[in-house]
Order: C-alpha cells, then structure tokens, then sequence
C-alpha cells in the first residue's frame, strides 16, 4: 500500500478507515485516486439511495454505505472537513412534483390539488474557486428513472441541485440536524401530507433498489 495513503488513512475516523481499507491496493495511482475529492464524492453520490438503518448520521452512511440526501450530505461534509474545507450543511424547502416518472399513478391521484412539502439537505463550500453547490443524493444510474443527477464533475462546477427551492436554512452537521429537519416538515405539512411525502420517499427508494 502507498505510504502516503496508509498515513493519511491511519488519521481518519474508524468507519472512514474501514472503508478504504477494504478496497486497498498494491498500486500507488489507486490508492491516490480514491482520495481525490472527486472520487470520494461521486462515489457517495453512487452509494445506494437508502436510509441507514439506526441514527442518521455519517458513521452510519459510510459504515452501512447507504443514505439519502441527509445522511449522504453529513458524510460529505465530514469529509470535506477531514480534507480541510469549511462546507455549509442546508436544508431547503420544496414542493413534491409528483409529475416526476418515478412516482407512482396512485400517489399523484392521491396527491392532487393540493401541495406536498418536502426539506431537502444540501452543501455549500468554498474549494478554492469560490463557492459551489454539492448535492450528491441520487447514483447516476438513477438518471434513467428521470432522477436529477450530476454526471460528471470537474471539481470547479456546481452539482445539480436535486429541488427547486422555496427557502433555505444553514444547519449545523451533527445530530441536530435531523430534528431540525423533521420540526420544518411538522410545520410545512398537515398529518396528511406528512404521510404523502414518507410515501413519496419510499416509492422513490422501492424504485432506487430495483
């Protein structure tokens, strides 16, 4: 294994290690290329769309290596942190276009004629270019179903941003984050649309896992 890579691997938390670890290499060029920021961040962006089974929290993304937009945005910015940057974790509110094809003819009738809100969790940093948006929530192999996803990234540009959003709020990323989240989708939606939207999530991670 490359010197350099098992040294910087030996100064990351366990469940980062862990992850390097099990796909480490004899060849120096690999061991580089799976630490460029590109790579770790595109394959967080391939990682299956999932909710980690317990808290939602980074450890839990990479040591389970499933997330959604929340959890896959906390492990983003743990490591955008471990790299040096100072990203900013955001929640934005939306409103569920059911027109999307990957939600079912069921869930659009019963959702029509009136508005479903969804908070969606982004970042923001500052890489040495000024600032760009990441959003890494869908696996490009999502695009075919209609999902938005950035293809490739050049380390400069904007990703695309899953939502169109109707506010944003900065959110500190740690464990108050998903409480935040949930107090904003109490307040956005009546018990009604709270369910539509957690039937939104599920058809759209049924249709992730096929």
């Amino acid at each position: 294994m490359d010197t350099n890579f098992a040294q910087l691997i030996e100064k990351l938390p366990h469940h980062w290690q862990a992850h390097f670890l099990k796909t480490a290499t004899e060849n120096p060029k690999e061991s580089e290329q799976r630490l460029s920021l590109p790579h770790v961040l595109l394959s967080l962006r391939d990682m299956p769309y999932a909710r980690p089974s317990g808290k939602n929290t980074a450890e839990a993304c990479i040591s389970q290596w499933r997330g959604t937009c929340s959890a896959k945005h906390l492990a983003a910015h743990e490591w955008l942190c471990l790299m040096g940057y100072q990203p900013q974790l955001w929640m934005a509110s939306y409103i569920i276009d059911f027109n999307q094809p990957y939600f079912s003819d069921d869930l659009r009738q019963k959702t029509a004629g009136f508005p479903v809100y969804d908070v969606h969790n982004f970042l923001t940093c500052d890489l040495g270019h000024g600032e760009i948006v990441i959003d890494i929530t869908f696996p490009l192999r999502l695009r075919r179903h209609g999902f938005p996803v950035t293809e490739k990234w050049d380390g400069r540009s904007n990703f695309t941003l899953c939502c169109s959003p109707l506010e944003r709020i900065a959110l500190k990323a740690d464990e108050s984050a998903d409480e935040h989240k949930r107090l904003w989708l109490n307040t956005l939606n009546s018990d009604e649309t709270l369910l539509l939207r957690e039937a939104a999530i599920q058809e759209m991670m049924q249709t992730a896992s096929s």
